[in-house]
């Protein structure tokens, strides 16, 4: 009885054993050692190889062929898997590599599973990373189809020489599109906004409220005509650019008119300075006519003052309506319907659903089809039967 039962243990394990065992061995002939090389640009260095995304058999056999591949490379000096991250099922390429930066290694491999038109996951893609977030390197790869060598490998660049002023960080290279997971694309190109509110410490009523729209995860402003701009609507950025227009020549005149008027009261009051009418006067006429020239300079300089003061409060008037003006051809309300229609366009074009995950495409429902032929001959008829099935 108990070699009946070991019998048929090995009989049924067989049949899954070899199937897993082809499978793996279909991965190990897709990544080759002399292929895999071409696509690492930097000498020997220490490598930490990521699985990212739902965990399946074949991810975890595509990952075993992969490392068996960049460790007889020559590339690699050190091959790290990603048990010490932890899970990374739904984390995003800038979270595993800013999560693997702190171990002992130089670049970091993402390794994704993307399925084909039958949903089996037979479509690799890798994206080499450094430490800091920028892309080295990307490829892809079908199961069971060798890895083509890369036609020209990309040169290493030279060390720069230290200089003495603070080194400005250099903007991080976006990974290619076809390297790119969808739903990585839609966290860093999509539309929100954030919210600021400015309360009253006493009485604890709003004063103020705005909202910013920004692009991505990452929330990289969207000012100024930016944001009309990003969603493709010309028309609004032609109203946003006249009314600043406006807006600035307002506030040119304003400020030019305040200057001008203080300038005129300041001139015209100098220029029409009293005399002294009890110095070297002999007569009571020259001091009587003293007394009438020094009324109308004292009328000429109110008048010069008052002008000044008129120039200058009207400067004052354009100037507060300048800054009033607000540039914005719609309202935050309008602004966010717009968002939401870019938003779902970028989802239709990076064929993901209303909740942002992938779309698997739907199988073809198989159908059957009948037509009924008569048939005539000289001992008879009938009918015909044909069918596809």
């Amino acid at each position: 009885m108990r070699a009946l039962l070991l019998t048929l243990t090995l009989l049924l394990s067989a049949p899954v054993s070899s199937a897993l065992a082809a499978e793996d061995s279909t991965w190990s002939a897709t990544f080759s050692a002399e292929s895999l090389a071409t696509w690492l640009d930097a000498p020997p260095a220490r490598y930490l190889l990521v699985p990212a995304g739902a965990e399946s058999p074949a991810l975890t056999q595509a990952e075993q062929a992969l490392a068996t591949a960049l460790r007889a490379s020559g590339k690699a000096s050190l091959v790290m898997d990603a048990q010490a991250l932890g899970p990374v099922t739904r984390s995003d390429d800038a979270t595993i590599v800013q999560r693997g930066a702190g171990f002992p290694v130089d670049r970091v491999l993402v390794l994704r599973l993307f399925p084909d038109a039958s949903g089996e996951q037979t479509q690799a893609v890798v994206t080499v990373y450094d430490t800091t977030g920028q892309t080295r390197g990307a490829f892809s790869a079908t199961r069971g189809t060798a890895l083509e060598p890369r036609t020209q490998a990309a040169p290493e660049p030279a060390p720069s020489k230290p200089v003495p002023s603070m080194p400005t960080p250099s903007k991080p290279v976006p990974p290619s599109a076809p390297s790119m997971d969808p739903v990585e694309q839609y966290e860093q190109q999509y539309i929100g906004f954030d919210e600021f509110i400015a309360v009253n410490a006493g009485t604890h009523a709003v004063v103020s409220q705005h909202t910013v729209p920004y692009e991505g995860k990452f929330k990289k402003p969207l000012r100024g005509d930016t944001f009309y701009q990003k969603v493709g609507r010309a028309d609004l950025v032609e109203a946003y650019q006249g009314k600043m227009t406006l807006k600035t020549v307002l506030g040119v005149v304003g400020v030019g008119a305040i200057a001008g008027g203080i300038v005129a009261g300041v001139t015209g009051a100098n220029a029409n300075q009293s005399e002294d009418c009890f110095a070297d006067r002999g007569y009571f006429e020259d001091t009587s006519a003293c007394f009438d020239r020094n009324w109308e300079r004292a009328d000429r300089r109110r008048e010069a003052f008052l002008t000044g003061f008129g120039i200058s409060a009207a400067g004052i008037g354009v100037l507060i309506a300048a800054i009033f003006i607000n540039p914005h051809p719609v309202t935050p309300s309008e602004a966010r319907e717009l968002a939401d229609g870019y938003n779902k366009k970028l989802r239709s074009d990076l064929g993901l659903s209303d909740d942002g995950k992938p779309v698997t495409p739907a199988r073809a429902p198989s159908s059957i089809q009948a037509r009924f032929s008569p048939v005539f001959r000289a001992d008879g008829g009938g009918l015909l039967l044909s069918g596809t099935f």
